[in-house]
């Protein structure tokens, strides 16, 4: 080897060990101002917001220009709001040397305890005015960050998955949120203006499930499943906000009590409207917005605050069949019906006062299409069922010695029981909405006269249905007791009426009851005897108190002049007969010795 050759290799030698010293001691000072740049930042934010933060394993190189982070924690009183790890900050030499201020980061795992980090304190109205004046007259470099992580998003005690991707400037971003662990996994989208206050969400498929205890605890709806798609502009001012939104959600299962008495799935919710919130009141409204329930279409207001709930549901002209399908179960096997009902469902509770419903509507051309009523038209059996599962059987025909013909029940029992319990028997169709309406009003004002369903009505809930007192079970028992109305005749269907309801504890069907109170056969009652019987039918076992200690008030006197005078009224009492009950007074039968 030559000199001159030797003195060539050892002067790139020695060059790429200067370099090397350059680089290692660039790394340092670099290193060292990151530190400091990092410990003035956690030093404001610890100011601004009270939030700790610790960075732990920062690495600086130039070649390539890189910042690594090994773990950032973000805390508030010693509780941690996020976690990053793994972090690296590249694109640096664009960010520092070109027109482009772009920062790219990327961590390898975040950690969001997002209840905690919603709840983080932010600057009163004072400092935000303080904070903009200032910001107004600082000169601002026009940065922007992309961040990439596959975070872990925590609620209380679920946590949801995400690969995450964020682009944040000065005047706002978008995230892109996929869900991570599914192969056919919701995405969700959001943008956002911090200028204007205002954001825009877009859902995609996203499994409600996995929010179902965050959806439970916020508004006590049960969601076990549904996949929901929906887009929603969000504008705020002065801690009020505007949510537009247009959302849809196929096979929605959930479970409420006040809706019923198990999980029930929708196979299509679709809800588009306006719902204004307050986030200092803690209050929501909507009014008059789009709602499609399992392709029933609706028109929705509703309003919610910490003393009142208020809804209200107002369908257009929905196929009774549809409608069926909406709320099917096992008393609806070969139901097939015709017409289409107009429906407003009303919901109210205010304070601690019980909830009450009114549901009104207008019914046009039912018609029974299929035959699976027809065994009510000859003798059957029925089974009675009481709040403990208990059962007794009732046969309704000639062979039961107690039953009792509709020939052989005198018209003024047969009126007496109609202008009690339902004054629109012969002319409605099955339901009568504007005495359900007024029933609940008269119900409200605690001045009640008669009950809030037809006999059709409350035959359905006794031939088809539970107790429960929910909001689907109401549903059922008009469109069952719109199809008794269609299949049966009047006529029958008060013969059915008379024969199978509880009258007193244990006694059932007018023939029990008449001999029972009275010691008579139904063709033996007086009309005031007849209005006694029809005026406890709301609650055999609440108004027994009188049988027993052989007593019946002034007041419940005064209900009953109420019922004839109705029906001398209306032609079907005539006035002598009227005045002499007004002259007698209702004399029980005496308990038989044994």
């Amino acid at each position: 080897m030559s000199t001159k050759l030797k003195r060539i290799i050892a002067a790139v030698i020695f060059l790429l060990f200067s370099a090397a010293l350059v680089i290692f001691a660039l790394e340092k000072v670099s290193k060292g101002k990151i530190d400091g740049f990092s410990s003035k930042a956690a030093a404001l934010i610890k100011a601004k917001y009270g939030i700790n933060s610790e960075i732990s394993g920062l690495d600086v190189s130039l070649f390539p220009p890189r910042i690594f982070v090994k773990k950032a924690v973000f805390s508030l009183h010693g509780s941690e709001l996020a976690a990053l790890e793994k972090c690296s900050l590249g694109n640096l030499r664009k960010m520092l040397f070109s027109d482009e201020k772009k920062l790219k980061i990327t961590c390898v795992k975040s950690t969001v305890h997002a209840d905690k980090a919603l709840k983080a304190p932010f600057l009163s109205s004072k400092e935000k005015d303080k904070e903009k004046e200032k910001n107004e007259n600082r000169r601002h470099i026009d940065l922007s960050i992309d961040f990439s992580t596959d975070a872990d998003f925590i609620f209380g005690s679920v946590t949801q998955s995400f690969k995450t991707d964020l682009t944040v400037s000065r005047s706002g971003g978008k995230a892109l949120f996929k869900e991570l662990g599914e192969a056919n996994g919701g995405t969700a989208e959001i943008r956002f203006s911090l200028k204007d206050k205002s954001a825009s969400v877009r859902l995609d498929g996203i499994d409600l499930n996995d929010f179902h205890e965050i959806i439970k605890n916020k508004t006590s709806f049960d969601v076990s499943a549904g996949k929901i798609s929906s887009f929603s502009e969000i504008s705020e001012e002065k801690g009020k906000f505007l949510l537009k939104n247009d959302m849809t959600i196929h096979d929605l299962t959930f479970f409420h009590p006040l809706i019923d008495s198990q999980p029930f799935t929708l196979p299509l919710f679709r809800f588009k409207g306006d719902v204004a919130f307050d986030k200092d009141e803690k209050s929501a409204e909507t009014k008059e917005a789009e709602l499609s329930l399992g392709g029933i279409n609706a028109v929705f207001s509703g309003s919610y605050s910490k003393t009142s709930k208020n809804f209200s549901i107002k369908t257009e002209s929905a196929n009774l069949n549809k409608l069926e399908t909406l709320i099917h179960d096992e008393a609806f096997e070969g139901y097939l019906f015709g017409g289409t009902l107009e429906l407003l469902a009303e919901y109210s509770q205010e304070g601690d006062e019980p909830p009450f419903f009114s549901v009104v509507g207008n019914l046009i051309e039912p018609k029974q299409l299929s035959e699976r009523m027809d065994y009510l038209k000859l003798p059957f059996e029925y089974v009675w069922t009481n709040e403990n599962g208990s059962t007794r059987k009732i046969f309704v025909g000639e062979r039961n010695p107690d039953f009792t013909p509709i020939s052989l029940i005198p018209d003024h029992l047969i009126w007496a029981v109609i202008v009690s319990e339902d004054a629109g028997f012969f002319v409605h169709k099955g339901v009568d909405f504007q005495e359900l309406d007024a029933a609940v009003k008269d119900n409200i004002k605690k001045h009640k006269l008669r009950g809030g369903s037809t006999i059709p009505q409350q035959l359905a809930k006794n031939l088809f249905l539970n107790r429960d007192k929910t909001l689907l079970r109401k549903f059922r028992e008009v469109l069952l007791a719109i199809e008794l109305d269609a299949a049966l005749s009047k006529e029958r269907l008060l013969e059915i009426y008379f024969n199978i309801i509880e009258w007193a504890p244990g006694i059932f069907g007018i023939s029990q009851a008449a001999y029972y109170y009275f010691g008579k056969t139904p063709f033996e009652l007086t009309p005031l005897e007849s209005a006694y019987l029809a005026s406890v039918i709301p609650g055999p076992a609440k108004y027994h108190f009188m049988f027993l200690t052989k007593n019946v008030t002034e007041n419940w006197y005064k209900s009953l002049y109420r019922i004839l005078n109705i029906m001398n009224e209306t032609g079907h009492l005539s006035t002598d007969d009227y005045f002499e009950a007004l002259e007698q007074s209702i004399v029980f039968r005496e308990p038989e010795e044994n």
